[in-house]
């Protein structure tokens, strides 16, 4: 599970525990009734001092009702964990080293990079981060006889795929905001989309079908 989907999946756990929290909480609830009863009420007199006077009222349970619900726990809890999981992902996204099938796996402290297999089934053709550089080595991936397939999705920051001489790819590349360099034959800035196809990848035994989607960051590929 990747930091983007453990980061949704809490912080749903905290907006559902606060919502079990005021629910469980009868003056709360008789508070907020109390404000949209008088909100109703505001809007169904004819006389408008009966409407400004019923507005009023409203508002004061409106407000007694925000006090009681910024006053919550796990309101803070829901609006802090953002902020410190964001400082987190920001502190720890340095470059991610990743060696398709390579089995000399490993993460080196001294060069900041973790390398990892994702072909080694057929579930983890995907690499998806929040943000942070990426470089993606295919110079020991094990080749289907359908030739393969690599998802990048990130929110920001640069991506280099090396690509051996040997192999064809296809190339689909998002990118909103960015330098998009695709060996020789393409450099683009700001293109927003580019898609590009090596001619023999019809006929070759060694293909990979790699798309890219990134926010904001340059994505270059090059061969090696």
């Amino acid at each position: 599970m990747n930091k983007f989907k453990l980061f949704i999946i809490i912080e749903l756990v905290l907006l559902v525990l606060l919502g079990i929290s005021l629910i469980r909480n009868p003056f709360f609830l008789a508070v907020l009734g109390l404000g949209l009863f008088f909100a109703y009420l505001s809007s169904r007199v004819a006389t408008w001092t009966a409407q400004q006077v019923l507005r009023q009222i409203a508002i004061a349970f409106g407000v007694i009702a925000l006090i009681m619900f910024v006053a919550d726990g796990y309101t803070w809890l829901a609006l802090l964990f953002p902020v410190i999981a964001g400082i987190i992902f920001w502190k720890s996204s340095g470059t991610t080293y990743t060696s398709v099938n390579d089995p000399r796996f490993h993460k080196s402290e001294e060069a900041g990079f973790e390398r990892r297999g994702i072909f080694d089934n057929q579930s983890e053709n995907a690499v998806s981060r929040l943000s942070g550089n990426d470089v993606i080595d295919l110079g020991c991936t094990t080749f289907q006889p359908t030739g393969n397939d690599l998802t990048i999705k990130k929110a920001s920051g640069n991506t280099k795929i090396i690509v051996p001489e040997d192999v064809a790819v296809m190339l689909d590349v998002t990118a909103l905001s960015g330098v998009v360099k695709i060996f020789d034959d393409i450099t683009k800035v700001n293109a927003e989309h580019v898609r590009y196809m090596t001619d023999e990848f019809g006929t070759s035994d060694k293909r990979i079908r790699i798309t890219v989607h990134v926010g904001r960051g340059n994505v270059e590929v090059v061969k090696g």
